[in-house]
């Protein structure tokens, strides 16, 4: 405080923080008679007494930077010695573009530069009654998973920018770190703001697919906004946008389409992956497989999908599981689809191993070396390599009608996590890990583990006649 020089705050200033009190917002939302209504819908979201994490985008080029730095700006200034956070996955990101629009914000609105400092050092802003703004690098480090470098800060609200770019776990502790700091005092709800583009992450799941479903938490808000709801927005920008020869981006950017991804690493891209539900070119051999990966007591789902040939024709999920129970229907599937042993396989990491053993059938060992000398790190990686080739080539099918919206949505999703990941130190391929994919949609991927076991049988396939056990007198 002592660092300010006594100031008179501008007549114009005065008026303006008045009117944010009183949840007007106009001189920000109306200009050259022009109206942002997305834009005043987001501040008034902010502002209310009844949202606490609202999550803003869905598209590029609808104010979203600008909303969070108003938002940040006037609640510091309104509400002396209130602490705030802004986020990104990295702390250069901030400093080199978020901090710009902070300051343009300003001089929109005639705060002074006698009125605030950036202590560069440190990465904090501070107002002239006591109110600070800090910012925060959201990078993941290995070393400190669940973000616990943040998990003594109290904060009166805060702004994750990009959220598409930032891991669930920030988000996870960030949002218990709010309406820590003078909340009570000045009567003030906790707010988390996220703002974003579309990503298939942690946002989709918690945000828009309930959202979608009109399920939504009461306190939790999801609000769209295109380009072309931005009326002070540049048209040349719409235009280029809508030129754009790159269909992600177009869908992303320009439709605020969350479906698809544009993730450079996939394996697969949005609409071969959609196209499995129904698939009537899905290759059917009559031949049947059943792959399961196995879970018990966890937050892992067990997972068991019986297929014809590359077509998924029966399956079964459990959620909390004895592994006797496990087996049991395992053994149901082997009698219904006349499946051997061999054509059976689950993953044997952890209690699957009992399941491999009671059941007499083959098992999948993920960290084990690839089959034939391949050049992957693993058996994994092999086999999610392999299951990318058929879902490309449309040989992957899910019978029409077998799997309800939620679970295709699912599948989709994890699907989408084959991706292509840094070479390890002998040049061998990888698939994203288990671990990375948690952190980015905030669970384990147990249908692509059990849609990529269907690959191993690429390499393991067994020429014997169906019939075999009568030939040979013991039926």
């Amino acid at each position: 405080m002592g660092r300010f020089k006594a100031t008179i705050i501008p007549p114009l200033l005065v008026a303006e923080i008045e009117l944010w009190k009183r949840c007007s917002f106009d001189f920000i939302c109306k200009q050259g008679g022009k109206h942002h209504k997305k834009q005043e819908e987001a501040l008034s979201l902010l502002t209310d007494d009844e949202h606490v994490e609202i999550l803003y985008g869905g598209a590029a080029g609808g104010a979203k930077s600008w909303t969070g730095a108003a938002w940040l700006l006037f609640m510091s200034l309104c509400y002396p010695g209130t602490k705030w956070f802004i986020g990104r996955a990295e702390l250069k990101r901030i400093t080199q573009s978020t901090y710009i629009t902070f300051k343009k914000v300003c001089s929109q609105y005639g705060v002074p530069d006698e009125l605030w400092n950036y202590n560069g050092q440190l990465n904090y802003i501070e107002f002239h009654n006591g109110s600070r703004i800090d910012f925060l690098d959201l990078k993941y480090i290995p070393s400190d998973p669940l973000y616990e470098r943040y998990g003594s800060i109290e904060f009166t609200g805060g702004w994750i920018e990009e959220g598409g770019e930032v891991n669930f776990g920030a988000y996870d502790t960030l949002k218990t770190r709010v309406g820590r700091c003078l909340n009570a005092e000045y009567g003030l709800r906790r707010k988390l703001f996220i703002t974003c583009n579309p990503k298939k992450n942690w946002m989709y799941d918690i945000f828009y697919k309930p959202w979608k479903a009109n399920n939504l938490s009461d306190y939790m808000a999801y609000l769209a906004c295109l380009v072309q709801e931005n009326p002070f927005i540049d048209p040349d920008y719409i235009e280029g946008l809508k030129t754009t020869k790159d269909k992600v981006k177009r869908e992303r950017l320009l439709k605020g389409n969350w479906e698809y991804d544009d993730n450079p690493n996939a394996l697969c891209s949005h609409d071969a992956i959609t196209a499995i539900f129904g698939n009537i070119l899905g290759k059917k051999t009559g031949i049947n497989y059943l792959t399961a990966d196995i879970a018990r007591f966890g937050s892992d789902h067990a997972r068991i999908t019986v297929w014809d040939g590359w077509v998924i024709i029966d399956y079964k999920c459990f959620a909390i599981s004895k592994t006797t129970d496990i087996q049991q229907y395992i053994t149901r599937c082997q009698k219904k689809y006349r499946i051997p042993r061999y054509r059976c396989l689950a993953d044997e990491d952890g209690v699957g191993g009992g399941v491999v053993d009671n059941c007499d059938i083959e098992g999948f060992v993920n960290n084990s070396s690839p089959l034939d000398g391949e050049n992957y790190q693993n058996l994994q990686a092999q086999c999610g390599y392999k299951l990318a080739e058929h879902i490309n080539a449309s040989d992957v099918g899910v019978e029409d009608g077998l799997m309800s919206y939620e679970e295709q949505e699912e599948i989709t999703n994890e699907l989408e996590q084959l991706q292509t990941w840094k070479s390890d130190s002998d040049g061998r391929l990888m698939l994203k890990p288990k671990a990375e994919i948690k952190l980015d949609i905030g669970r384990s991927p147990d249908w692509r583990d059990v849609f990529l076991m269907r690959a191993w049988f690429d390499y393991n396939e067994y020429d014997i006649p169906e019939n075999i056990e009568q030939r040979l007198g013991l039926t």
